[in-house]
C-alpha cells in the first residue's frame, strides 16, 4: 500500500514536531508499507520504505501554496497514485477524489472565545486563519474520509462546525515524550515545596499573539506595583521577538533566555512553576508535559488546559483576559501558600498523555480507508 504524507507547510514549532514525531515512528514501527512524504523543505532523510519529494516551489509564498491547494495540488497528488492521501497541514487539495484523511490542529477556526480582527495589525494574520484559511479547513473536514484531532474539545467543535457524521472523526491523543535520563527521577521541587515558597516561574512559548505573554508581564507589574519584587519569571523568547511587547516597562524580574534545550525545558518544570496562559490551543504541550513530570502549573482555564489537566492537583486556574488573577496565585506561590503540603517525592498524576504513542491509531485509520475500496 502507498500512502502520500502531504505537510509542505511544515517549517517550525509545533506543526514540525508533530512531523518529525510521526516520521520517527514511522522509521521504528512501520515497514509493511510504502510512504512519500512531501515537504517544503528538507527536513527528513529517506529510509528503505520512505521516500521523500521537496516542493520549495509551493512553499515559496503564501499565495503559491494557495494555488496549489486549490488547484495544482490534486493534479501532482493523482500523479503519485496513492492508495491513500494524509494530510497533516490541516487542508486538502481542492479536487482531489481519492481516499483522504486530514489532521486538524489548527485550533483558530473552531475556537470562539477569541474573534480576531483584520482591523487591527497585529491581529490581522490570526484574523485569516481564523475566518478566511478557516474555511478551507472546514472544507476539508467535509471531504475527508477520516479526520484526526488530538483533544475531545476539538472533537466536538469540529463536528459542531462541520456537520460531518460522528464516525469521520477520531481522537487520537498526543504522545508526550519526557527524556530518558528524567523519567525516574523525582521533581526537585517537591523537597521545598513544604511550607515554603516558590519564586520562579517559567513560560516556554513562541512569539504568538496568542500565547499571551503580556498577561505575564502586566501580572508582573501589579506585583512590584504592591512591593513584591522577590521573583523571577523566564521566557523563552529573545528580548524584541514580540514588538507589542516594548510598550511594556523593562522589568529587572523578567528574564529571556531565547531557545533552550528540551532537557532544560523539563528541568524548569521539575524546580519553577509554570505558566501558561495560552488562551487559544489544540492541546496544549507544557502543561501536559509539566503534569507528566509532577510539575506545578498556573494556567488559563480554556477547555484545552482544563482537559489536559482534569484530575491533577498541582494546577491552578486563571482567567487568562485577567492579569490581576494571574498576579494573585503568583503572589500565593511566592508566599508558599497556593499548593499546599505535598509529600517529598511524590510526582502527582501523570495521565493518560504521558505515555503510549497516538500514532499507531492513525495508521491504522489510514490503512483501514485502502480496505474499504
Amino acid at each position: 500500500m502507498r500512502i502520500v504524507v502531504n505537510n509542505i507547510a511544515a517549517s517550525k514549532t509545533g506543526a514540525l514536531s508533530i512531523l518529525r514525531d510521526f516520521y520517527d515512528y514511522i522509521l521504528e514501527n512501520e515497514k509493511e508499507h510504502e510512504w512519500i512524504f512531501v515537504l517544503g523543505d528538507e527536513l527528513l532523510e529517506a529510509g528503505d520504505n520512505i521516500k521523500i519529494l521537496i516542493r520549495k516551489d509551493v512553499k515559496a509564498s503564501r499565495s503559491k501554496r494557495l494555488m496549489f491547494d486549490i488547484k495544482e495540488g490534486a493534479r501532482y497528488f493523482e500523479s503519485l497514485e496513492p492508495d491513500v492521501l494524509f494530510s497533516m497541514q490541516n487542508t486538502l487539495p481542492k479536487g482531489y477524489k481519492g481516499r483522504q484523511a486530514v489532521y486538524v490542529h489548527q485550533p483558530l477556526p473552531f475556537q470562539t472565545w477569541k474573534k480576531f480582527s483584520f482591523l487591527k495589525s497585529e491581529e490581522r494574520e490570526y484574523a485569516v486563519y481564523q475566518h478566511l484559511i478557516g474555511r478551507m479547513i472546514r472544507a476539508s473536514v467535509r471531504r475527508a474520509d477520516k479526520t484526526f484531532v488530538q483533544t475531545e474539545w476539538m472533537r466536538k467543535a469540529v463536528l459542531e462546525k462541520t456537520g460531518i457524521d460522528e464516525d469521520r472523526i477520531i481522537k487520537v491523543l498526543p504522545e508526550v515524550k519526557i527524556p530518558e535520563h528524567l523519567k525516574d527521577r523525582k521533581s526537585k521541587g517537591n523537597e521545598r515545596i513544604n511550607n515554603s515558597v516558590i519564586n520562579s516561574f517559567f513560560y516556554p512559548a513562541g512569539e504568538i499573539l496568542y500565547k499571551n505573554h503580556r498577561c505575564i508581564i502586566e501580572a508582573a507589574g501589579i506585583l512590584i506595583d504592591k512591593g513584591i519584587t522577590d521573583f523571577r519569571i523566564s521566557f523563552t523568547l529573545n528580548k524584541g521577538d514580540i514588538p507589542a511587547l516594548d510598550r511594556y516597562p523593562d522589568y529587572g524580574q523578567i528574564e529571556y533566555l531565547g531557545h533552550i534545550s528540551r532537557d532544560e525545558v523539563f528541568e524548569r518544570y521539575m524546580n519553577e512553576v509554570l505558566l501558561f496562559p495560552s488562551y487559544i490551543e489544540t492541546f496544549g504541550y507544557p502543561p501536559a508535559e509539566a503534569r507528566a513530570v509532577g510539575g506545578r502549573i498556573l494556567a488559563s482555564g480554556c477547555p484545552f488546559c482544563l482537559e489536559v489537566l482534569n484530575g491533577y492537583d498541582r494546577v491552578r486556574y486563571f482567567d487568562p483576559f485577567k492579569p490581576e488573577e494571574l498576579a494573585g496565585l503568583m503572589e500565593q506561590c511566592i508566599k508558599g501558600q497556593v499548593f499546599g503540603d505535598i509529600p517529598t517525592g511524590d510526582t502527582g498524576d501523570r495521565s493518560e498523555y504521558s505515555t503510549g504513542s497516538s500514532w499507531g491509531a492513525v495508521i491504522s485509520e489510514i490503512v483501514h480507508l485502502n480496505d474499504l475500496r
